[in-house]
């Protein structure tokens, strides 16, 4: 509860939140954190400052090419960016209802995740993204659509709005 800085991002936590960045895949970017009230597999807030040439997450398999940040992404690359690296651990992601939110003073691009784990559970997320610096910076809330959604939407809502750069 309270102040929270995950890399270059400033952030006020309206309720307790765990910081669970230990339980990401190894290796990840030293600028991705991630918050759960629940556990991981219930709620997850991502927030992370990634500079250019990092990746989200580790390809799926060998196969999978890398997918990376590049610093002279559009508004519509980011949000592929964010849909492609999910697909690296969720079936399916997709983008939907974009529209402008700044991050701060930083020009940002907010959309709304729908997707699904292997197993077929839904799940919905909300995503703020923006480019400062020549970095990504980026907010992603995720949850199972029945009931965690719904019930940590607003916590997440505060706390992208009180999302500053650094």
């Amino acid at each position: 509860h309270g102040a929270y800085q995950a890399g270059a991002i400033a952030l006020t936590l309206s309720r307790d939140w765990s910081d669970m960045t230990r339980m990401l895949p190894t290796p990840h970017p030293a600028g991705m954190h991630m918050l759960t009230v629940n556990g991981p597999l219930l709620d997850r807030l991502y927030a992370m400052t990634l500079e250019p040439g990092e990746a989200m997450f580790p390809p799926r398999d060998r196969t999978t090419p890398r997918v990376a940040f590049r610093a002279d992404m559009t508004d519509s690359e980011l949000v592929e960016f964010v849909i492609d690296s999910f697909a690296q651990t969720f079936e399916a992601p997709e983008s939907q209802a974009l529209r402008p939110q700044n991050i701060g003073a930083a020009a940002g691009v907010r959309f709304d995740i729908a997707t699904r784990t292997q197993d077929g559970l839904l799940f919905s997320g909300t995503a703020l993204v923006a480019r400062n610096n020549g970095k990504f910076n980026g907010l992603i809330f995720l949850a199972p659509t029945e009931h965690y959604y719904a019930e940590l939407l607003p916590d997440a809502e505060s706390i992208l709005g009180s999302a500053r750069l650094t």
